[in-house]
């Protein structure tokens, strides 16, 4: 299970850390570019996760797909009904805003769900991105 620690990342991938030491912590990944002119982002845990950096090679945005379990303060977020994620969220305390399109913004803590299909609550989220608390 990864945790997500707000404004922090992941235990084993923190904002600000070296590409460097990601791929030598974590191991096998293969680097694309996203948007042309972006930089490259390091994929990992076949396709699961994704690590994007700054022009400086900092950590600065994170993404799991939603086969990964992933949790926010002992609530899973992927893996069941995202309907029950959100729920269980707003009563421990984490207000959440739906975009209007396909996210969910868990508020204060830089962390947003998606959803695989807005029209079936019982459907989980595809996936969970993570940036710097304050980072739109």
């Amino acid at each position: 299970m990864l945790e997500v620690l707000p404004g922090i990342g992941l235990g084993r991938a923190r904002f600000g850390e070296s590409r460097s030491s990601h791929r030598e912590r974590l191991g096998s990944y293969k680097a694309f570019e996203r948007v042309p002119g972006a930089g490259l982002t390091d994929i990992y845990a076949d396709g699961m996760i994704m690590l994007s950096y700054d022009e400086l090679d900092r950590l600065v945005f994170i993404e799991v797909g939603g086969q990964r379990v992933v949790s926010l303060g002992g609530t899973q977020l992927t893996g069941r009904p995202l309907a029950a994620v959100l729920e269980e969220l707003t009563q421990r305390g984490f207000p959440v805003e739906f975009d209007g399109d396909s996210s969910y913004a868990i508020s204060s803590t830089g962390v947003e769900l998606f959803a695989s299909s807005t029209d079936d609550a019982d459907e989980p989220a595809g996936g969970v991105s993570i940036a710097p608390t304050g980072r739109q």
